[in-house]
């Protein structure tokens, strides 16, 4: 299988700049290049979140059924996996503080990336 320069290239940058960008968060940098950089992560990371969008909608509708099918069940297996876990947790842990909404958002992320994240980068003729 062939790999997709320009993915590995998108993820290199985004884990690279999260990691220079959490760095300057936890040392307190104040300085103009820090706060430039860490405004021009975030304008890269809105830009490759409407990439991701935009491409997993086009790349959607070129795949086969079957493909959508099984992609779907691997999101709803895991985030209901994932989900109970963090419920489990949360009931022995922390009982009063549990959130639903905080408990399902990061399952319901989880899952739609690990389900979806290879969408926008397939290349046309693979499907």
């Amino acid at each position: 299988m062939k790999k997709n320069l320009f993915a590995i290239l998108m993820y290199t940058l985004c884990i690279v700049g999260l990691i220079l960008t959490l760095f300057i968060i936890y040392k307190n940098i104040d300085n103009s290049f820090a706060t430039k950089f860490v405004l021009g992560y975030l304008i890269f990371l809105v830009l490759f979140v409407f990439y991701f969008v935009i491409g997993t909608i086009l790349n959607l509708s070129k795949i086969e059924w079957v493909d959508i099918r099984k992609r779907l069940y691997k999101f709803i297996i895991s985030f209901v996996l994932i989900s109970c876990l963090g419920l489990i947790y949360y009931y022995f842990k922390k009982p009063s503080e549990i959130n639903f909404q905080q408990v399902l958002f990061l399952p319901f992320a989880i899952s739609l990336g690990s389900a979806f994240s290879d969408l926008p980068f397939i290349k046309k003729n693979n499907y």
